[in-house]
């Protein structure tokens, strides 16, 4: 189980600040500040949040959660890439 309170986005912040334009990696950021503070909260509450995101995005997009979670697996980086380069950047 993570201790959310021992996580860090010290290392994310400078990966996101140098691999995306600077409006995006601030926003990028920012919503990652935002959704670590929920899960500090309690982490159960992670998967309310991503269906509540979900749902306001199809509501705005005239689609589906499931359309929208379609839509992001389409854009997501492949396992092996997650593992070997972002997921040690949420230490």
């Amino acid at each position: 189980m993570v201790d959310w309170h021992d996580v860090s986005l010290d290392t994310l912040a400078g990966e996101l600040r140098s691999s995306l334009p600077p409006a995006e990696a601030e926003k990028m950021l920012w919503a990652f500040e935002q959704v670590l503070a929920v899960a500090r909260i309690d982490g159960d509450l992670l998967r309310y949040h991503l269906a509540a995101t979900a749902s306001l995005i199809a509501r705005a997009e005239g689609s589906s959660p499931r359309g929208v979670f379609e839509a992001f697996f389409r854009r997501s980086v492949a396992d092996d890439e997650w593992r070997d380069k972002y997921a040690a950047l949420l230490s």
